[in-house]
């Protein structure tokens, strides 16, 4: 009885210290099999002269695993003397043991990724920053995957306001820790995500864009070159956002009003609006750069005009923050971002070549 509590405690005691309970086991099991195997081919081929080392490592394996084939078995007295120490009495006992312990350190693992204590291994992934509900994450999800292009891009969520992630979506990580703390956006791959969402940390706080403020300073220290989006609350704290080179501010709340307005004054914009911009229903708003892979100092009239035929409807050039929506005399220039309306994006050559 002694013993056994001696054992029951060391077995505790190797689970409770996963990497060196790892070796002492792992490095047991070994000298089990390697054991039994040697004083197998020892004393069997005297019985068995044709019996060779790797068919005693071969028979010590598919013993100690409980699975034995049959095709092998011990001969010789002190083979069977051998096979029942080091793989009936010892073997099976560290193997089960060694067995456990990968179980546990597997649920482990699972249960601290679903709780956000992991780290994730992931590359050209787009990060969302911020869990101010599950509807606005959750939309913000669907909508990155109803894009051809991206839809199967891997998602880290990264939030302290939440203990685990509340729904389960493939290709959906999170990670749990201040959005404010290096250490959590290096876990969440920071250094390899293509872009960054950063959304409101709270819909009512006042100083919600000030906290966005610096995790985008955190992110941007980690990459420079990572493509940012902010979500803006008070319009008066855009500046503070671009301080900060955010690369694109979004005023959600300011757009949500504007439309709310001009529903009222002018009724259906605000469904065309909600069509356009959603990847999950008809043609959807696009936009790209003007490159000098194109054809340059294109008329945007005639561009314009080219591309109806196409079903593609030029809206607007984005020049330096300067808004275009009306291109009589306008000309392309690189660095010009052409938006448009279309069933799937298309580059700049692409749409140049309507002019042709």
């Amino acid at each position: 009885m002694h013993f056994k509590l001696r054992i029951i405690r060391l077995t505790r005691k190797l689970r409770a210290r996963r990497s060196l309970g790892f070796g002492v086991v792992g490095m047991l099991l070994i000298a089990c099999v390697v054991l039994n195997a040697t004083l197998f081919w020892l004393f069997d081929r005297r019985v068995e002269p044709d019996l060779d080392y790797e068919t005693a490592l071969w028979y010590s394996i598919i013993s100690i695993t409980t699975i034995g084939y049959g095709d092998y078995s011990a001969q010789s007295l002190g083979a069977r003397v051998s096979t029942i120490i080091f793989i009936v009495i010892i073997g099976l006992s560290v193997f089960s043991l060694f067995f456990g312990m990968v179980i546990d350190g597997v649920s482990e693992a699972a249960s601290r990724n679903l709780k956000g204590q992991g780290r994730v291994m992931a590359k050209d992934h787009v990060l969302i920053v911020h869990y101010p509900s599950e509807t606005r994450v959750r939309q913000l999800i669907d909508e990155i995957r109803s894009d051809p292009q991206h839809g199967a891009e891997e998602i880290v969520l990264i939030s302290d306001q939440i203990d685990e992630l509340p729904f389960r979506e493939e290709n959906v990580m999170f990670i749990r820790g201040s959005t404010h703390d290096i250490e959590t956006y290096r876990r969440a791959s920071t250094e390899t995500a293509r872009m960054a969402m950063v959304l409101s940390r709270d819909y009512g706080d006042p100083n919600s864009d000030a906290i966005v403020a610096a995790a985008v300073s955190v992110i941007d220290s980690i990459k420079p070159d990572i493509y940012i989006v902010a979500e803006l609350l008070n319009d008066h704290h855009r500046d503070m956002l671009r301080s900060v080179r955010c690369d694109a501010v979004v005023s959600g709340l300011n757009m949500a009003g504007n439309l709310i307005v001009q529903e009222v004054h002018d009724p259906g914009i605000s469904r065309v609006m909600e069509v356009i911009t959603s990847n999950r229903e008809g043609d959807t708003l696009y936009s790209t750069e003007v490159t000098p892979d194109g054809p340059p100092d294109v008329p945007y009239t005639d561009l314009v005009s080219g591309l109806l035929g196409q079903n593609v409807n030029v809206l607007a050039i984005n020049r330096d923050g300067q808004i275009l929506t009306t291109f009589a005399n306008e000309r392309s220039r690189e660095g010009d971002r052409v938006v448009y309306v279309a069933k799937h994006r298309r580059h700049w050559p692409e749409l140049a070549a309507a002019t042709r």
